[in-house]
């Protein structure tokens, strides 16, 4: 009995090296909780994926750390060429008279297609990838106490990604929710194998992300693919049992009520006890009034942190709420 419980407890404390693609700009605002990504989840090395100008502010940080190997830069050009990736989308784009500049997110689509890619260098079975906006509020397990791993699973729906699963492999959405959060624990040998899968869709390309770029509608490029939803929904059909659903709480939209350099631990504690994250993203506008209510101490009293936030959404402060997402340009977004 002593011995099973061991050998579960050494399971679920398994650690794996995390990845963050990221551009200088985002790693200079969110470096600051490269502490609390250390103590809240099980990692063992953080890379981050970035342009050359990254290299310099990563491994000047590495070199603060008692254990510097723990902090890793690598050039995104060492996975994918960013100049490759462009001259691809540019080339299907332009076939059909499409201007690149008004009908594409190339930077966006080049940090999913990263994720993919590091499965060809990873050491380990498992990596995880996990969003440089978005810092852990307590620790966070990524594999349950039978040894399975987890997919975190919330809200949102937007139904290109879903157009675009069905082009690559014959299906669409398989669970109610969503595997779209701001993190995603990859095992090497399954995305090696869904890549070896798209490799051999019918699509033009000698690149998997251009065939993906071919499998996307031409008037969805926008938004036409996600790397977690596409990953989630294919281990849901090729492998059920490899993982275990989990649902998932976050604070979306935490950079409206504080910013970040300014998140106390009081805060910290306060928003743990409902949401497992929080994310600044950098188009999040920053809003006075919302810090002042977010601060309120009696709305802390009397109401969790969850409470308090769907209070706000649900008073249309950022448009269109029901069900847990918001509603706009045709699809759900995560709150």
């Amino acid at each position: 009995m002593i011995i099973t419980f061991y050998a579960r407890c050494m399971m679920n404390e398994r650690r794996f090296p995390m990845i963050i693609p990221t551009t200088t700009e985002d790693y200079l605002r969110t470096k600051r909780n490269i502490s609390q990504f250390f103590e809240w989840l099980p990692i063992r090395q953080i890379i981050f994926i970035g342009p050359p100008t990254l290299r310099g502010p990563v491994e000047e940080e590495a070199s603060l750390l008692s254990e510097p190997e723990k902090l890793r830069f690598m050039d995104e050009n060492d996975l994918i060429s960013g100049e490759e990736l462009m001259d691809a989308m540019r080339a299907r784009l332009s076939a059909a008279g499409y201007c690149m500049n008004e009908n594409s997110r190339p930077g966006w689509y080049y940090q999913q297609f990263l994720k993919m890619a590091f499965h060809t260098v990873c050491e380990d079975e498992y990596y995880m990838s996990w969003d440089a906006d978005t810092i852990p509020l307590r620790r966070i397990n990524m594999f349950s106490q039978n040894g399975k791993p987890y997919l975190d699973i919330k809200d949102e729906y937007l139904a290109g990604y879903f157009r675009t699963i069905q082009n690559l492999f014959g299906f669409g959405k398989v669970i109610g929710k969503s595997f779209v959060s701001e993190h995603m624990l990859f095992r090497k040998e399954f995305m090696a194998e869904m890549i070896e899968e798209i490799m051999h869709s019918p699509y033009e390309g000698r690149t998997f992300y251009e065939k993906l770029f071919f499998a996307i509608d031409l008037d969805n490029m926008k938004r036409g693919f996600s790397e977690f939803e596409t990953y989630g929904s294919w281990i849901a059909m090729r492998h059920q049992d490899a993982y275990m659903l989990r649902n998932w709480s976050s604070m979306r939209r935490a950079g409206c009520f504080v910013q970040c350099t300014d998140l106390t631990e009081e805060d910290i504690a306060w928003l743990s006890k409902d949401f497992d994250a929080a994310t600044f993203e950098g188009y999040h506008k920053y809003e006075p009034e919302l810090n002042e209510l977010f601060h309120n101490p009696e709305y802390r009293n009397k109401l969790s942190p969850l409470q308090f936030y769907r209070a706000v959404l649900e008073s249309g402060y950022f448009g269109e709420y029901e069900n847990g997402v918001l509603k706009k340009a045709g699809g759900e977004f995560p709150v």
